[in-house]
């Protein structure tokens, strides 16, 4: 069976055990995180795909959805900090820093979670904002804790001037860090058009997972 669909029907029907012992089956020696949480998302997708075809309902969403958060924690502290936790050796003040956004309108806790321990991964420090939090606390949080990363997601089309307003709220620190911005509407549209030079359009899990080994390398 199709893993995307198989792992659907599992979180669907609330089956965190069948659905741990699943997604275990099709990790490989060669299996990336990218790969797992890529599995996920697009195992999420086709959630909310049945969900506008009226095949499943908004109960069978949240189900699902907390199933696959269970999917995503289980995935990164048993099978990624442990075989990590001695080859991050960088001191806490030295590690890099990413804040995650959620913009309003736009609630990716699933996203978040992903690309926070996808960042960790690598030995970064990670910090994700929720929606409801104001521009004006975000600046404030920002100035204090400094990241070197603000990342954020755009999946609706009409919420593209809300994207515009945030990019250039961003660009009002003190402080220059690097913008990322991901989320569906990346691969769908050319956002590079309303993007500063100091923003990196990701299109995917598989390209942020590229561009961090690279920040991390230095080149």
């Amino acid at each position: 069976m199709n893993p995307v669909k198989e792992l659907s029907k599992l979180f669907i029907d609330g089956q965190y055990s069948l659905s741990w012992n699943y997604l275990n089956s099709m990790i490989e020696a060669d299996t990336t995180s990218a790969d797992v949480y890529g599995l996920l998302a697009d195992t999420m997708d086709t959630i909310g795909e049945l969900w506008e075809m009226n095949l499943a309902t908004m109960a069978d969403e949240y189900v699902a959805a907390a199933v696959c958060k269970s999917m995503i924690s289980n995935y990164f502290y048993l099978k990624v900090d442990q075989a990590h936790n001695e080859m991050v050796l960088i001191h806490y003040t030295t590690k890099p820093r990413v804040m995650l956004l959620s913009m309003r309108n736009e609630k990716h806790t699933i996203g978040m979670m992903m690309t926070s321990y996808l960042f960790k991964e690598y030995g970064w420090d990670a910090s994700c904002i929720e929606p409801q939090v104001s521009m004006e606390n975000i600046h404030q949080y920002t100035e204090k804790w400094k990241p070197d990363v603000i990342a954020f997601s755009a999946s609706v089309i009409y919420n593209i001037p809300t994207m515009i307003c945030y990019i250039e709220e961003l660009q009002k620190l003190n402080y220059s860090p690097t913008i990322i911005l991901g989320g569906k509407l990346t691969a769908d549209f050319d956002l590079d058009y309303y993007c500063p030079p100091n923003t990196v359009v990701i299109q995917n899990i598989d390209q942020l997972d590229r561009w961090i080994e690279k920040s991390n390398s230095g080149d």
